[in-house]
């Protein structure tokens, strides 16, 4: 009899071991890594989003980090075409998009592109001296939108809009700021479906 407290201890051990491993099986996904819940939108689908968006109402702003101290910005910027490899040297500002947001850029459309069954693409020749036709004061980034159908669609972009176009096609009622605040994105709807090619 002195076993059956001690069988009693293992079985709600085992018992409480497999709730927790099904809570963590059950546990959603996190929306800013995107693991395992990438869902590929096709144009139809986008266009119920859009009408969404400006249906529903907006949500709350939520403030982000105000922390951040500010960095002395180098006296020229090196940019490595991500097309031929050549470098191409800016000084003083680029007004249109800063060269220190290309990582980001590039990390955003490859989300971007993820969340769609059509191909979305960042073309950065114009920032390149080898790549762009003509010298460009203000260079900018294009994103490039080719549907099935051989339709193609092109629009210079900042990073404010790939956040916001990436928070949109995974559903949100808000965009993720660079601080990581939130922004409601009802405003922003002829500007989602301008970059769709919609």
């Amino acid at each position: 009899m002195w076993y059956i407290p001690f069988l009693i201890i293992v079985l709600a051990a085992g018992a409480f071991a497999g709730i927790s491993r099904f809570r963590l099986q059950k546990q959603p996904v996190s929306e800013t890594t995107g693991i395992n819940s990438v869902v590929s939108l096709s144009m139809d689908q986008i266009h119920i989003l859009l009408e969404r968006l400006g249906k529903e109402e907006s949500p709350e702003s939520v403030f982000g980090a105000m922390c951040y101290a500010s960095i002395a910005m180098p006296d020229y910027t090196e940019y490595i075409c991500a097309v031929c490899g050549e470098k191409t040297v800016y000084t003083g500002n680029i007004s249109n998009f800063s060269l220190w947001e290309f990582d980001a850029a590039r990390r955003l459309v490859e989300s971007i592109d993820a969340h769609t069954d059509f191909t979305i693409e960042l073309d950065e020749t114009l920032y390149c001296d080898y790549c762009s036709a003509e010298e460009e004061e203000s260079p900018s980034l294009i994103l490039r939108v080719c549907i099935e159908s051989g339709t193609e669609s092109t629009s210079s972009v900042s990073i404010t809009d790939l956040r916001m176009l990436d928070s949109f096609l995974q559903g949100r009622l808000f965009w993720v700021t660079s601080n990581d605040g939130q922004e409601p994105l009802k405003d922003h709807v002829e500007r989602m479906a301008e970059l769709l090619g919609i």
